[in-house]
């Protein structure tokens, strides 16, 4: 059973859940991808929580954490510095990241950047930073972001509407939603464990919790090479755990792999959200086996 937790980080309040007891020192942070939230790792923390104390927060803009100001935007740098605020927060000087798609992106900068204070690194369907440019584009990119940025706000799309408009009559709906408007295939019963901490109650129905702004695009994305220079620095022992119906299935970004020090690669049956569906018993026993 999971406990409400928060965190709070320069009057920015960070929310999620806790297993296991928060006075035992092997601890573990975990990070959810883009669009999802805490609830993730709902199938998995329990069986970590034996041994392990597990946290697993909100981003910011996502689940239930608070969301950025109107003209903020959603930087995967961001994200990774308000892992190392939450760390501070925590008190924490060192502790294990398992992070899910997005999540091992910031996992990856806060890894390579601050070695000394993660012992080990999992990373589940992931093989870090997801959305990069070609550092060719950097222009055309930043163009591109700030006409849709404008076109937003004038049009009041995005989270710059000052009202809380109805998405979704109820929740069945909002499930089937996310079922049937996923890159990766999700099943109905993921879908609705992940909606349990991603819907709003408003007037007339439901809405998405987490801010829309964060579909828009970044302003400026990390680029192949910075990525690789992140990883190189990384020194704890990574175990990657991928599904072979997951987003890597095709060999998305597997040149990467050669660059971490001290990898270990898993390959299981199972889409993008391996930990959520009925393989999350394997992925339970993966990260067990190799924390322990």
């Amino acid at each position: 059973m999971s406990n409400y937790i928060e965190i709070e980080v320069n009057n920015f309040t960070f929310r999620g859940k806790s297993w296991g007891d928060a006075n035992c020192s092997n601890r573990i942070l975990a990070i959810h991808g883009w669009l999802d939230n805490a609830n993730t790792f709902d199938k998995i923390a329990p069986e970590l929580s034996k041994d392990h104390y597990v946290i697993a927060i909100d981003l910011a803009g996502h689940g239930i954490s608070d969301h950025r100001s109107t003209n903020a935007n959603y930087y995967l740098w961001d994200h990774a510095i308000d892992v190392l605020n939450c760390l501070d927060a925590l008190q924490w000087k060192t502790c294990t990241l398992i992070a899910h798609s997005l999540g091992s992106g910031v996992a990856s900068l806060v890894s390579g950047a601050f070695p000394n204070r993660i012992n080990k690194l999992i990373f589940i369907d992931g093989l870090g930073p997801p959305f990069i440019n070609n550092k060719n584009e950097i222009v055309t990119n930043f163009t591109r972001a700030y006409k849709q940025f404008k076109m937003a706000q004038k049009a009041q799309l995005y989270g710059f509407s000052k009202q809380d408009s109805v998405t979704f009559i109820n929740r069945k709906e909002a499930i089937q939603n996310r079922v049937d408007n996923r890159i990766s295939p999700i099943s109905y019963k993921a879908a609705s464990i992940l909606i349990e901490r991603g819907l709003k109650k408003v007037s007339g129905g439901f809405r998405w919790s987490h801010d829309p702004k964060v579909v828009l695009p970044e302003y400026y994305r990390i680029t192949e090479e910075q990525v690789v220079q992140f990883i190189k620095k990384i020194t704890c022992k990574t175990r990657i755990i991928l599904g072979k119906q997951g987003l890597f299935s095709t060999g998305l970004f597997s040149s990467r792999i050669e660059n971490f020090r001290n990898v270990d690669i898993q390959w299981i049956e199972g889409g993008h959200h391996i930990h959520l569906e009925k393989e999350h018993g394997h992925v339970s026993e993966l990260i067990n086996s190799f924390l322990n």
